[in-house]
């Protein structure tokens, strides 16, 4: 976990405003804090990042950090290799370069299946980039892997909120550059209220179902229940109207 003003920041605490790289563990048995002192080379200070428990071990990914310190001096850096917290031995360990790698980004999506490290969306300052790539990292291996899900997927964007039920990861909403002027906030920004499913063990039947929307096929001859599941896929699942974001 990380806050705004670690104790690490020589300026007065009403007034600084500093990344930290603090790690704290919560006791929910009696719900009480503690400071963990970890050994090893820490994580660089940063915020926006994901921290995913695999096992006993944490995986840190991406964030936003800045060039020279502590405090901010627009000078924003977006890492884009892992550290891996072991919360047995309390240590940070070191993870060997690795040849593919994913852009740094700050405010993306990462969730734990079967083992593995999955990352989703996100934004690069530096870049001006919106991102809506999967990628897979094998704590095993220590590799990276992008995906390629079948099926029409979300549209780049950021802080949208991803959650496992079961085998599938059900993404929900998130911010993105405005398709048209006027439609977004004063940063040209609008909030989605859409919904996607990622299935990681799609049924025979379902698998037919996306061949038939990808390849345009015939329905007529199909059942009634199985029309109305293709045309629930097909249709807008979002719940509202778009609405400006807040920033």
């Amino acid at each position: 976990t990380t806050r705004r003003v670690p104790a690490t920041c020589s300026m007065p605490l009403m007034s600084a405003d500093c990344f930290s790289n603090d790690i704290h563990k919560l006791d929910t048995t009696n719900m009480m804090w503690t400071l963990i002192s970890a050994k090893g080379t820490p994580a660089r200070w940063r915020d926006f990042h994901s921290a995913t428990i695999i096992g006993t071990k944490m995986y840190v990914f991406g964030g936003r950090a800045d060039r020279f310190g502590p405090f901010h001096s627009n000078n924003e850096i977006y890492c884009n290799r892992i550290k891996v917290f072991d919360t047995e031995t309390n240590s940070w360990l070191d993870s060997p370069p690795t040849p593919v790698l994913p852009e740094g980004r700050r405010s993306h999506s990462a969730f734990s299946y079967n083992g593995e490290l999955y990352v989703f969306g996100g934004y690069n300052a530096r870049l001006n980039r919106h991102f809506h790539d999967l990628w897979k990292f094998n704590p095993v291996s220590l590799s990276w892997k992008k995906i390629e899900p079948k099926g029409k997927g979300p549209c780049p964007r950021r802080r949208q909120c991803c959650c496992r039920v079961g085998d599938k990861i059900i993404l929900f909403g998130g911010t993105s550059p405005s398709p048209e002027e006027g439609m977004g906030d004063e940063f040209d920004l609008m909030d989605h209220s859409d919904l996607y499913i990622l299935d990681f063990s799609p049924s025979l039947k379902t698998l037919c179902k996306l061949a038939v929307i990808q390849y345009s096929l015939d329905q007529s001859c199909l059942p009634h229940d199985i029309r109305w599941e293709l045309s629930a896929m097909t249709t807008n699942s979002t719940i509202s109207r778009p609405i400006v974001s807040s920033q």
